[in-house]
């Protein structure tokens, strides 16, 4: 038996120490490389909530004007699209549910709804405990994201825009949960008859093109006959927060009036220091965000904005009907307003839940569950812009305590809740997507619960249907729906949506993860943003082979570290001691 000295064995160990280390550290990196460049939907980097927009539109409502659906058809088994509909009484297996608290954030064009919600369903015979602060959707998409909240509204979809939170790296889906209209709201003391805006006109005011009420391009169309405009300033109210109504603005004005917003464009894009916000505006793809203008005020919420144009004698802006009628704005008081618009078919509408319907009427659900609006819908009571909100909900591996929470408030805001809605500002989503949700959240969230009988007879009996919105028809026939498509699944949120073509024209761009459509609050998840959509048009989305950047150049060099730790080895093999224990 041949020995070394024990500084021969202290070599020889610490070089083989080396030798395995090197090997590892090079196998790493090339794992590492590898990894990079696998297609992932979910394991994006999360990004800060910039304007990234998103968008959608969504499906079909259900009541008239002024006027709720309280009560309805038995439910049935299936639908007519053959998907299974929740029925009254207990789920196997359902957990308690008093005593756990949800969270969630988000939109704030959702906000009065869900919030009526939230202080009804925490009162007996439900007693639930679910808290909502009022941000933006930029805000509840990042919040969800980042996993600070249990849920979040948004009116948009992840990934559209230039730039956009990246889409959560868990199962999660979509339910539609508002339907309502974007109302132009103003403050012109001294008006007669409520104001009349036109897609060019309103599109105009925001852009800065039209800076003063008596300019006669009000007077076009058919608009504001006989009334007196005010020799007065404009002064437009933008709100520059994550909004997902912007996104619905820009896409409507986008769709309606191309000229307006590329010269716009171009102007924001090309002045002095670039876009007011710093964030680059395309001629012919929305985002969330809205540049501040000379001439106007510029608020980070929709209460700001209101505020503002409710203080400010010539200001108009943006908001949701009942942020207006809580301030005594409304077509009853023409001084202090909400703007009808002129539809495709020549009326101009005010955005009353029956009005919002009939436009909504016209959009298409997408696989993700959001939807792709459609601004051409002929009828006499059609009013544009309308859109949905959504809530974002996780599915698998969720906390069942949590999901029963959810269930509960999901159950009550699809049925009950929907009748509730126009008595705030709201259209009825309608039988086909208040089950849509259920079912959804029934199938895959965990600790769901089904229905009450109290809240089963609150369904919807149907939905507006294009044809009858073109007929004039203001009430749905018992029992007729449109079409949705199949249930989403767990990972619903995910889901792609292949590109399609409004009468507008245009090519969906690809999405970062997943698809968006046209329409605030459509869209599919993106991971990371999402490129250029032209509006009426669906976002199309391919996957992007990694997250990141290009991870080629590490998957060269691991290799090449790793054949450099091989030839390293196999020379401290061969200049080994000739000592050793054997």
């Amino acid at each position: 038996m041949r020995t070394t000295s024990p500084g021969a064995t202290t070599v020889r160990s610490t070089r083989r120490q080396l030798r395995r280390a090197a090997t590892l550290i090079a196998a790493m990196v090339v794992a590492a490389g590898v990894a990079g460049a696998v297609p992932s939907s979910a394991g994006a980097s999360v990004t800060a909530p910039t304007t990234g927009a998103t968008v959608s539109s969504s499906t079909t409502s259900t009541t008239s004007a002024g006027s709720s659906t309280s009560t309805t058809t038995a439910t049935r088994s299936a639908d007519q699209n053959g998907n299974a509909t929740a029925t009254a009484g207990a789920h196997p297996g359902a957990l308690p549910r008093g005593g756990t608290q949800v969270d969630g954030a988000g939109s704030s064009f959702a906000a009065p709804a869900i919030e009526d919600f939230t202080s009804t369903v925490l009162q007996p015979p439900y007693s639930l405990n679910v808290n909502y602060s009022s941000t933006n959707s930029g805000d509840g998409r990042y919040e969800f994201t980042n996993q600070t909240t249990d849920f979040a509204a948004t009116d948009i979809a992840y990934g559209l825009g230039n730039t956009d939170t990246a889409a959560p790296n868990f199962p999660f889906i979509y339910i539609p949960i508002t339907a309502g209209g974007i109302a132009f709201m103003y403050n012109i003391p001294g008006l007669t008859a409520p104001l009349q805006l036109t897609s060019y006109t309103a599109c105009a005011i925001l852009t800065g093109g039209i800076t003063n009420w008596d300019d006669p391009t009000l007077k076009a169309s058919g608009a504001n006959a006989g009334v007196t405009l005010p020799n007065l300033a404009i002064r437009p109210v933008t709100e520059s927060d994550s909004a997902g109504t912007n996104y619905v603005l820009e896409e409507w004005c986008i769709d309606t009036q191309p000229a307006i917003w590329t010269a716009f464009a171009n102007q924001e894009n090309h002045q002095p220091g670039g876009p007011a916000d710093g964030v680059a505006i395309d001629t012919n793809s929305p985002n969330s965000n809205w540049p501040g203008l000379p001439n106007g005020l510029d608020q980070q919420s929709t209460s700001g904005v209101a505020g503002n144009i409710a203080t400010t004698p010539g200001a108009i802006g943006a908001v949701q009907v009942k942020y207006a009628t809580d301030l005594g704005f409304g077509p009853s008081s023409p001084p202090h307003g909400v703007a009808s618009v002129l539809n495709t078919t020549g009326k101009f509408t005010q955005p009353t839940p029956v009005d919002v319907a009939s436009a909504l009427a016209y959009a298409t659900q997408l696989a993700n569950g959001t939807h792709q609006l459609n601004f051409a819908g002929i009828g006499p009571n059609v009013y544009n812009p309308s859109t949905y909100s959504y809530m974002l909900v996780k599915t698998t591996g969720s906390d069942p305590a949590k999901g029963a929470v959810l269930s509960g408030f999901v159950n009550y805001a699809l049925t009950l809740g929907q009748a509730a809605s126009p008595s705030f500002g709201y259209a009825s989503l309608g039988l086909s997507l208040e089950q849509y949700g259920i079912n959804a959240v029934l199938a895959d969230v965990p600790g769901a619960q089904e229905v009450t009988a109290a809240e089963a007879k609150g369904y919807a009996c149907g939905d507006l249907t294009p044809g009858e919105v073109a007929a004039g028809q203001t009430t749905p026939t018992c029992g007729v729906t449109n079409p949705t498509p199949p249930p989403p699944g767990a990972n619903g949120g995910h889901a792609t949506v292949a590109a399609s073509t409004s009468a507008a024209g245009g090519s969906g761009a690809t999405g970062s993860g997943a698809t968006g459509s046209s329409g605030s609050g459509s869209g599919g998840s993106g991971s990371g943003g999402a490129s250029s959509v032209d509006p009426g048009v669906s976002l199309s989305g391919t996957p992007l082979a990694f997250t990141g950047g290009n991870p080629l150049p590490l998957v060269l060099f691991g290799a090449l570290l790793f054949v450099g730790a091989w030839f390293a080895r196999r020379r401290l093999s061969r200049n080994r001691p000739s000592g050793g224990v054997e």
